[in-house]
C-alpha cells in the first residue's frame, strides 16, 4: 500500500510531475464536472496521512459538503483496500484539517492572509498545503500574481481547481506563474490527466476512476484491472421516487441492496418512501433556474407559478451529486429529451457527466458522446448515479431498467 491507501492516485502522479514544493503553485484545470474538486481532496489527503496539515479553501460549497466530500473520497479509499488504523487516521485528518468557505462572500487573497494570521495566533494552526477550490478561470488569472506570493511567503506548496470555460483554454498566466499545471478531460469511463508544459500538452500514463478519482484500470497501483461495475452496497442511486422510471429504478436498487436517496419537498407525492429526502426552501434554491432559461433550452415553455419549477430544482440534486445519469424517455430530432425530465439531460451535458437515454419509442439506449446520441449498452460504472425519466413507463422500459441493473451487477447473487 502506497502513501496511506491503494490507488491513491498521487504517488503516481508525482512520480510523472515531481514534487510541488514550498513556495510553488499547482493548478489543476478542468471544465465543470470533470473532477477538479475531488482531485484537490485527494492532495489534502495524501497530505494528511502522511501527517501535513491542510488549510482547505472552498469558494463554492459549504464547510459540511467540503467535509462530506472528504468522507465520501475516503470512504471509497477504505473500500478499495485495506486503509491501515482506518479510525487513527480520521482522527489525524480531522485534527490536521481546516476548511474554510467562501461561498457567501467575495474571496480575496488579502482577506485570506487575515484568516490564516489568525489561525496562526488563536488555533496555533500552521498549514503545510494549501488547497483553493472553485475559482472560475477569469478569477483564477485576476489572482494568480497574489497566490504565487502567498505561496512563496508561507513557503508551503498551494494548490489551485481552477474551472475552465467553453473552449478549454488554460490562461498563459496560469502557466506562467504555476510549477505545474494539470488539465483533466473525462469521456464516459474514465478521467485522463495532461500536463501543459512550454504551451504543450503532455498526456501523462494515468486513468482515473470519475466517480473517486482513485486509479483506474492497469495504471491502479497494484496493476490490477477493477471491474467496470462497483459492488451494489458501495453505490447509491439518486432519484425522486415518483411514479413510473424513478419507482422502477427504486425497485432495482432496491432488490440488489444499493442505497437510496429520493429528493423530494413538501406536499409532493412520491411513490417510493425509501431513502426519502424531503429539501428544505434553502435547499431547493441551491438548484434554482431561470424557466426562461430552460424553456430556450428544450424548446418549450414553463410558466413561473408552475409546479415544474420545484421538479427542476430536484433533478439539480440528483444531477449534481452523480457520476452518471440514466434517463428513460424519449429523444426528440432535436437532440433534446421530452418533458421535464429533459432538464437532468441538460444538465448531464452541461457538467459532462457520463449520459445515457433509453429512448422507449425506438426501445434502445444512447449514449451522448459530447457531440450526438450514439446507440450502445450501458452498465453502472459510478458509485453515485442518477435514474430518472417519465412517468409514463412502458413495460421494454421496465425491462431496460432491470436489464440495466443485472447487466451491470449480476451474477452476484442477491
Amino acid at each position: 500500500m502506497t502513501r496511506g491507501y491503494e490507488r491513491n492516485p498521487m504517488p503516481a502522479l508525482t512520480q510523472h510531475i515531481g514534487e510541488v514544493a514550498g513556495g510553488q503553485v499547482g493548478v489543476i484545470a478542468a471544465q465543470a464536472g470533470v473532477g477538479k474538486s475531488a482531485l484537490v481532496v485527494h492532495v489534502g489527503l495524501d497530505a494528511l496521512l502522511t501527517g501535513v496539515s491542510v488549510l482547505h479553501v472552498s469558494l463554492g460549497d459549504t464547510v459540511d459538503h467540503v467535509r462530506d466530500y472528504y468522507d465520501e473520497i475516503f470512504g471509497a479509499a477504505s473500500r478499495a483496500g485495506r486503509l491501515r488504523d482506518r479510525a487513527g487516521a480520521l482522527v489525524a485528518a480531522e485534527r490536521n484539517r481546516m476548511i474554510h468557505s467562501y461561498r457567501d462572500r467575495k474571496f480575496s487573497v488579502d482577506h485570506l492572509q487575515k484568516n490564516l494570521k489568525m489561525l496562526a495566533d488563536v488555533a496555533h494552526f500552521l498549514p503545510g498545503r494549501l488547497l483553493i477550490d472553485g475559482l472560475d478561470v477569469a478569477v483564477a488569472s485576476a489572482h494568480i500574481d497574489a497566490i504565487a506570493k502567498l505561496a512563496a511567503d508561507l513557503d508551503v506548496p498551494v494548490w489551485v481547481a481552477v474551472r475552465l470555460g467553453s473552449d478549454g483554454t488554460v490562461p498563459p498566466e496560469l502557466a506562467e506563474r504555476a510549477a505545474v499545471v494539470l488539465k483533466l478531460t473525462a469521456d464516459h469511463r474514465s478521467v485522463k490527466i495532461a500536463r501543459l508544459q512550454d504551451g504543450a500538452l503532455m498526456s501523462l500514463p494515468l486513468s482515473l476512476d470519475p466517480s473517486t478519482m482513485l486509479m483506474a484500470g492497469e495504471s491502479a497501483a497494484d496493476g490490477s484491472v477493477v471491474a467496470s461495475s462497483p459492488h451494489p452496497g458501495q453505490c447509491t442511486l439518486y432519484s425522486g421516487g415518483a411514479a413510473g422510471a424513478e419507482a422502477a429504478f427504486g425497485e432495482q436498487a432496491e432488490r440488489w441492496g444499493a442505497h437510496e436517496v429520493n429528493f423530494t419537498f413538501d406536499d409532493h407525492k412520491q411513490d417510493r418512501e425509501r431513502g426519502s429526502y424531503v429539501l428544505s426552501p434553502r435547499e431547493l434554491a441551491a438548484g434554482d433556474v431561470s424557466l426562461v432559461y430552460v424553456s430556450r433550452r428544450l424548446n418549450r415553455t414553463y410558466s413561473e407559478g408552475s409546479l415544474i419549477r420545484k421538479v427542476l430544482q430536484t433533478l439539480w440534486h440528483m444531477v449534481s451529486r452523480s457520476q452518471q445519469v440514466f434517463v428513460v424517455g424519449q429523444i426528440q430530432e432535436d437532440g433534446t429529451v421530452v418533458g421535464g425530465t429533459g432538464w437532468s439531460v441538460e444538465l448531464a451535458r452541461m457538467w459532462n457527466k457520463s449520459l445515457w437515454v433509453y429512448d422507449q419509442d425506438v426501445e434502445g439506449w444512447s449514449r451522448w458522446d459530447g457531440n450526438e446520441w450514439v446507440p450502445g449498452t450501458p452498465v453502472i460504472e459510478a458509485v453515485h448515479f442518477t435514474g430518472t425519466g417519465t412517468r409514463y413507463l412502458t413495460d421494454a422500459g421496465r425491462d431496460a431498467i432491470q436489464d440495466l441493473f443485472q447487466r451491470s451487477f449480476g451474477p452476484r447473487s442477491l
